[in-house]
């Protein structure tokens, strides 16, 4: 390591051209390279960044040779070091914030702590395998001991053009189908039961704007973030409908190591591309709606702020701003502790009890698919039809009304009608079959000579 005036140069050894990276005192680190001009002349270009690593990218970019990174920022690092680089510099420019936030949660919850320590040429196809039959030993769901592989895969994709490694050890991996789990139908049972539908209702009765927040997922089946990113112009009172354009979504802050420092919460577009939609209103939804915007309107009349106008925001703090996931949480578990149903209800509960009263009422499943913004019926069919006991004594009702009891003596009548002459025809010809008649002989004296030993003795 040499040193220089208000300088720490820590260096590796590379080919000529190459460039070098140094940090200085202050913390800064900077990346130089010896560049060819358009006369033909040399000069010397620097660039600075807060990280060893991006100032390896900064050099990627200003010359566009990449074995600047691989010699400057792969040496002498182990595999968690590697693939830890990868994601901050090729990953996370590649996707939005909370995608980037699920790579670096899986990669540190199930990637480092097997492989980390490893060095990237001793990870073979068998410890791939390994570390997939660990994730799936330890009751994780399919979808993300896929994402793990994906990840895994797409990294050693890279490490591949990069010369890193020769093969990619994540090919002809096996991740089962589906998750093998004991199903318990009444647990899964995810809607307001009928019963304590209108028991809901009456508890948030007494609270402007819960009620009417609650009842915009259970009435018209939003999305939470749906709701509250919803604005007074893509609510159409005069036809009974609600305009879903946008969502709000909370968009991580990230360090220069990919640690999460800060959140904002901001309106962003829906969930899927299927989730832009026009949804109906029922009339007891468009009530409270209007309640809603009435009160809305006193809040305005003393505070002077705008609450009202086209693009304000439907369920907006006091100041106009938009209300955050977690703050409006905290407001539906204090009521809910308040009432007793703290834990058993909370908001994607709604969205699941207004598909469950679709499919009660025999709506077309396609038309419920549309009107929650599902990408597959699938989704709609399976994770958002729940049933319960009730459902099981429906059903039997319905068994009741199609074989009553007076239908089923008239049934059996019916046959037994049917059946007498063909049942005396047999009797007539086991009768009169010789075959019959000499087993019969034969059976009368065995049992006359059993008898007549019994008397001899």
């Amino acid at each position: 390591m040499a040193t220089k005036k208000n300088k720490v140069i820590q260096r590796t050894r590379r080919g000529n051209g190459e460039g070098s990276i140094y940090q200085e005192k202050n913390g800064t680190w900077v990346g130089a390279i010896w560049v060819t001009n358009a006369d033909g002349t040399k000069s010397r270009k620097k660039v600075r960044a807060h990280s060893k690593a991006e100032a390896s990218k900064k050099l990627v970019e200003l010359t566009g040779k990449m074995n600047i990174f691989k010699n400057s920022l792969y040496s002498n690092k182990n595999f968690g070091e590697l693939f830890l680089d990868w994601l901050l510099i090729f990953k996370k420019p590649s996707v939005t914030p909370r995608t980037f936030e699920g790579n670096i949660r899986n990669f540190n919850l199930h990637i480092k702590p097997y492989l980390g320590n490893m060095q990237i040429e001793n990870v073979s196809k068998a410890t791939i395998q390994q570390l997939i039959n660990e994730l799936l030993a330890q009751g994780l769901a399919i979808n993300t001991v896929k994402k793990n592989k994906f990840l895994l895969n797409q990294f050693f994709d890279y490490a591949m053009e990069s010369g890193l490694v020769t093969t990619n050890p994540t090919y002809q991996i096996k991740v089962r189908s589906r998750n093998v789990r004991l199903y318990d139908q009444e647990n899964e049972y995810k809607a307001i039961p009928a019963e304590y539908r209108m028991k809901f209702l009456m508890a948030i009765n007494g609270h402007p704007f819960l009620k009417t927040l609650c009842m915009t997922a259970m009435f018209a089946g939003l999305r939470i973030g749906e709701i509250l990113a919803l604005k007074w112009e893509n609510i159409d009172f005069e036809n009974k409908t609600i305009n879903v354009q946008h969502g709000i979504t909370q968009v991580p802050i990230f360090d220069d190591k990919g640690e999460i420092i800060s959140r904002k919460t901001v309106i962003s577009d829906t969930k899927t591309a299927c989730s832009v939609r026009e949804v109906p209103v029922p009339d007891i939804l468009l009530d409270a709606l209007k309640d809603w915007k009435k009160q809305q309107w006193v809040k305005q009349q003393l505070s002077g702020v705008d609450l009202l106008k086209p693009s304000s925001i439907v369920f907006s703090n006091d100041d106009g701003s938009v209300r955050t996931y977690y703050g409006t949480r905290v407001a539906f578990d204090r009521l809910a502790k308040k009432h007793g149903f703290f834990g058993k209800i909370h908001f994607h509960t709604l969205r699941h009890t207004y598909s469950n009263m679709l499919f009660e009422a025999n709506e077309n499943p396609k038309v419920i698919q549309a009107l929650l913004g599902h990408k597959s019926v699938k989704t709609t069919l399976t994770v958002y039809n729940s049933i319960d006991k009730s459902y099981y004594k429906q059903a039997t009702d319905k068994l009741n009304d199609l074989f009553n009891n007076e239908k089923m003596a008239e049934f059996k009548a019916l046959e037994q009608k049917k059946q007498t002459p063909a049942l005396q025809r047999d009797l007539d010809e086991i009768e009169t079959d010789p075959e019959i008649i000499m087993l019969e002989k034969l059976l009368a004296e065995k049992k006359a000579q059993k008898k007549q030993h019994q008397d001899e003795m």
